[in-house]
């Protein structure tokens, strides 16, 4: 795990407001180092006193017991309560604040086949949350969140989430420097300068920032000069990705034809086959790596 911070005039800005018991919508695109965002804030100095729990909505979007496990095991808790609410109300008795670092939270709100004990009651505990200093959220989304409406237990239900909306800048030249330097990167001055331009100019700053890291420290590719070797570590970058991205079409297309198999064998609604799936490929292009 990183020892510094990545950003750390915007980690101490988000640290302050939450100090001030302000829940916080942080917005970003994938590939920003969202995540290490949050890894630097829950091992803030500034934050001892505070109990904090870093989770990554994507992974139990389907499975809340396992949500409820790892908050309980992260968060301690001598009685474990079987409902969001009782954990809850357990936090709002205990003399430390908390904070729920929520990672790719719009996948809860995006996925249409969410586990169903995520009902109406689990998302007014979120409203409530964010109307008290106790517990406070940060909530990391790709698009600014905005009272969404969300489809639980079949109805259309407004969450309404006071948030402050703070933007993930991209990474600065010093900030790119620390970091490469924190990996044991060595260049000249004129490859730094070609480096460093490349990763504060792309759309995944940091994802890019990690494959350079990965392939200086190796010497990959070392008899290149340094703008070749940039131009065809960006073509292999963008070649992994879109590998990813063919994964996610397959699934798709093998999800798409069950659903028609099962029209065919059991004469379902066609309404109702066209609406779910363009949820579902709606869902699959919305989801990050």
């Amino acid at each position: 795990m990183a020892t510094h911070d990545l950003r750390p005039s915007f980690t101490n800005n988000l640290i302050n407001l939450l100090r001030k018991e302000t829940s916080i919508n942080l917005i970003a695109p994938v590939g920003y180092g969202r995540k290490r965002l949050l890894e630097n804030i829950k091992n803030s100095r500034l934050l001892t006193n505070t109990k904090i729990v870093l989770v990554d909505m994507k992974e139990y979007t389907t499975n809340y017991d396992g949500l409820m496990q790892m908050l309980c095991r992260q968060l301690k808790l001598s009685k474990k309560p079987i409902e969001f609410e009782e954990l809850i109300t357990q936090l709002e008795k205990q003399a430390k604040p908390s904070i729920f670092l929520l990672y790719n939270f719009d996948e809860l709100l995006n996925n249409s086949q969410r586990d169903k004990k995520f009902n109406i009651n689990f998302f007014n505990q979120l409203a409530k949350i964010t109307r008290q200093s106790q517990i406070l959220l940060v909530c990391v989304t790709s698009q600014p969140y905005d009272k969404s409406i969300i489809f639980v237990e079949n109805h259309r239900h407004r969450l309404d989430l006071k948030l402050s909306k703070q933007r993930l800048p991209k990474l600065t030249r010093d900030e790119i420097t620390v970091e490469l330097r924190s990996r044991h990167v060595s260049l000249t001055e004129g490859e730094w300068l070609k480096v460093i331009h490349t990763i504060q100019n792309h759309a995944e700053c940091y994802s890019l920032l990690k494959f350079f890291a990965n392939k200086l420290k190796k010497r990959e590719d070392n008899k290149l000069e340094i703008s070749l070797r940039i131009e065809q570590w960006c073509e292999q970058f963008t070649l992994e990705k879109d590998t990813i991205t063919t994964k996610k079409v397959t699934t798709i297309h093998e999800w798409l034809s069950e659903w028609a198999t099962k029209i065919a064998t059991t004469g379902q609604n066609l309404l109702l086959f066209f609406s779910e799936s363009f949820k579902f490929v709606g869902n699959w292009f919305i989801k990050k790596m």
